[in-house]
């Protein structure tokens, strides 16, 4: 499968790398501001499209194929290697957002040894009610098949978060307080869409594996990882589920956790009206542990 990519190049010297997996429904060209502000801060940056979003759609939007979450898993890993390809000679950190969280705590499993840094921004936490929603996702492929569209499965993986919201304007307040980047994410065509029955079958099966101890085989205990999320984020699960996801990690082994919550702000973090703040933290992150 053929992924979209863009590269983003520091001007002077390179300091370290950052791969970029985004979200669910969206695609790579709404971390361009990011990526730039990283690059002028001396780090090479990819970004690149999720199969099944933006330029990477081989089937329908929202499908991922027949191995669905390794394939998303391997996407990340295929950035990793594209990052060490454009930026050699310097350390190679995973961000990953959302459900691009998951995908990065999938591919830490097996392959810490390939990075040297891990950034998770509002990562989601596991529920307990996944193992539910497993099993009513496979009643309903088995009546509307595997590419088929659900609305209960729709509703099922985002429909709660906006009650979270006190006086929604749109069914997407939960992305942020900036509300001219909820207005740019429901006008985008690229953003907001259903996955097809599987493909969320793919996404719960995802956050199942990512909260399994087990499946960690951490061979760098000292790696720094760290948590970027708004205080206001119902994708965290609120404070008992933002510490039920770093402590997953910290029972797999690694020991460098550092957390950020930042208050009066919600899900996308990097699109808030106060997103510098966040994008300084990042960078300030990058300076003490992968420049250094």
């Amino acid at each position: 499968m053929k992924l979209g990519y863009i590269v983003f190049r520091p001007h002077e010297k390179t300091k370290g790398a950052v791969a970029i997996v985004h979200g669910m429904a969206e695609h790579r060209k709404r971390y361009a501001g990011f990526a730039e502000f990283l690059a002028d801060s001396g780090y090479g940056v990819i970004t690149y499209d999720l199969p099944g979003h933006g330029e990477s759609v081989s089937e329908e939007k929202g499908h991922f194929g027949d191995d669905g979450w390794q394939t998303l898993v391997e996407s990340a890993g295929r950035a990793v290697r594209r990052a060490k390809t454009e930026f050699p000679d310097v350390k190679i950190v995973l961000f990953g957002h959302s459900m691009g969280s998951m995908i990065a705590r999938c591919y830490l499993q097996d392959h810490d040894s390939e990075i040297d840094g891990l950034i998770l921004s509002g990562a989601p936490n596991w529920q307990r009610a996944t193992a539910a929603g497993i099993a009513l996702g496979k009643q309903i492929r088995g009546v509307k098949g595997k590419k088929g569209f659900s609305k209960v499965m729709d509703k099922l993986i985002t429909g709660n978060f906006n009650k979270a919201v006190e006086n929604p304007s749109t069914g997407v307040d939960w992305l942020s307080y900036n509300e001219e980047n909820v207005k740019q994410y429901l006008e985008d065509p690229e953003c907001g869409f259903g996955f097809t029955v599987q493909g969320y079958l793919d996404e719960l099966e995802g956050m199942e594996q990512m909260h399994k101890v087990e499946r960690y085989h951490c061979t760098k205990p000292k790696m720094p990882v760290a948590f970027f999320a708004g205080k206001e984020d119902p994708c965290i699960g609120g404070q008992k589920g933002f510490a039920d996801s770093v402590g997953t990690l910290k029972s797999a082994g690694y020991r460098h956790i550092s957390t950020r919550l930042y208050p009066k702000m919600r899900h996308e973090i990097l699109h808030e009206t106060d997103s510098q703040r966040v994008y300084r933290d990042i960078k300030n992150w990058l300076d003490a542990n992968i420049a250094a």
